[in-house]
């Protein structure tokens, strides 16, 4: 008897809006420091999804903010990433609206 793997099922979208921060992804570091023993065993990190969440994009641009007298290249970096995020949400955005036939901000199209 063969056993199939039962995928879970993404919650829906106004479940996600009632279920609070819970664990969704695993992080390791690329130099192998989260490895055990390593100096980020354990570390708890937050995941932001530049392209479909608008929240993500603020909360990269208040890092940025907040790294600017540290890490000046590093918060450059950022707030170009957080710029160019925004810049295709706001399409996505347009798009969304034209496909319902509501009307499209002139001010999308110049993106």
């Amino acid at each position: 008897m063969t056993r199939t793997k039962t995928r879970r099922k993404r919650p829906a979208f106004d479940e996600d809006r009632t279920r609070g921060l819970y664990r969704k992804f695993y992080v390791g570091r690329t130099d192998g420091s989260s490895e055990p023993g390593g100096k980020h065993d354990g570390c708890d990190y937050f995941v932001l999804d530049l392209d479909h969440d608008r929240h993500a994009v603020h909360a990269l641009m208040a890092y940025a903010e907040s790294c600017m007298h540290d890490y000046p290249i590093l918060a450059q970096d950022l707030l170009r990433k957080a710029g160019l995020a925004m810049r295709r949400l706001d399409r996505e955005r347009g798009r969304e609206l034209q496909s319902r036939g509501l009307p499209r901000s002139k001010k999308l199209d110049e993106l």
